[in-house]
């Protein structure tokens, strides 16, 4: 038997698809973020997350450890051509690592010509023209992109609090975020740059900002508004560079699930893309990333089926 797989590593978790030869899904599983956003080259972070979650996947499939995959695919978040840390230890015939935008495309429209916009503890929006070519905006990190991003509303949310200084204490979305990290602004900012706040801590603060944005909070409702138009350009660039006039959209992503966010994306892209029609993904990315598995081995499949 023949195994296919393909990973997704995210910046919050890494999850594993594992299918046989027929397209049968044999197992998943879900292991620790494995992103190296910053890191330097003796990280392991991805190295741990990706051989760990692949282990737990193949023990869900009753398979030994070292079996020996054919095909592999995983994508990365924030990934650029090249590995930042340790390399993983991986049996593979093929094997590919690739920017996760581009299994997360792959499996929302199973290969098809559309548009994907990521928005999770990042974001990233990538487009698949009709001759097949690919276009990718966004998805260059927290310091440089990550509009219409978990991380990119709290980041945000953050620095209006501190820019409110004390004369608001105590009130709106100053109030909430110091409820939600027991600190003031500036020392939750402290925090922020010594590391005692990692990235996806100051990232899990987006939902209460969403549920401050929905109570009617002004300067939550503007935040998300702001994030919500400027993904909806990204995505509007995104189907213009890919000459698309009317893409169909899939929306995947932690944040793009909150229904206070994907109303106000879906009104920013009325406007910022009138004939773009939305849908459900047909994959998730670690299937689309199983999907790429298929291709760059030679071998084709109709389509998943769960054993």
């Amino acid at each position: 038997m023949r195994l296919f797989a393909g990973i997704d590593v995210g910046q919050s978790a890494t999850k594993v698809a594992l299918v046989d030869e027929d397209g049968v899904l044999l197992a998943r599983a879900s292991g620790p973020a494995g992103d190296e956003l910053g890191l330097g080259g003796g990280s392991t972070r991805l190295r741990e997350a990706v051989e760990s979650t692949l282990a737990a996947a193949l023990q869900r499939a009753g398979l030994p450890a070292a079996a020996r995959l054919e095909s592999l695919v995983v994508g990365i978040s924030g990934f650029d051509r090249e590995l930042q840390g340790r390399r993983p230890r991986i049996r593979a015939r093929h094997l590919r690592y690739t920017h996760d935008a581009e299994i997360a495309l792959a499996g929302a429209h199973a290969g098809a010509p559309g548009i994907v916009a990521i928005a999770g503890t990042g974001s990233v929006v990538r487009a698949r023209a009709r001759d097949g070519s690919e276009v990718r905006i966004g998805g260059h990190g927290y310091l440089f992109g990550d509009e219409g991003s978990a991380f990119g509303l709290a980041r945000d949310a953050l620095r209006a609090a501190v820019l409110a200084g004390d004369e608001r204490r105590g009130n709106g979305l100053l109030a909430a975020l110091e409820r939600h990290f027991g600190c003031t602004a500036a020392e939750c900012v402290r925090g922020f740059y010594s590391g005692t706040i990692a990235r996806s801590e100051l990232a899990a603060f987006a939902p209460t900002l969403l549920a401050e944005a929905r109570r009617g909070e002004r300067a939550a409702r503007a935040i998300v508004r702001a994030h919500a138009l400027a993904l909806a350009e990204q995505i509007r660039g995104a189907a213009r560079l890919a000459r698309m006039r009317s893409p169909e959209v899939a929306l995947l992503g932690g944040l793009a699930a909150n229904a206070t966010f994907e109303r106000a994306l879906r009104s920013a892209l009325r406007g910022a893309l009138p004939g773009a029609r939305y849908r459900r993904p047909i994959y998730d990315a670690a299937l689309g990333a199983a999907l790429l598995a298929f291709a760059q081995a030679g071998a084709a499949v109709r389509e998943f089926v769960e054993r």
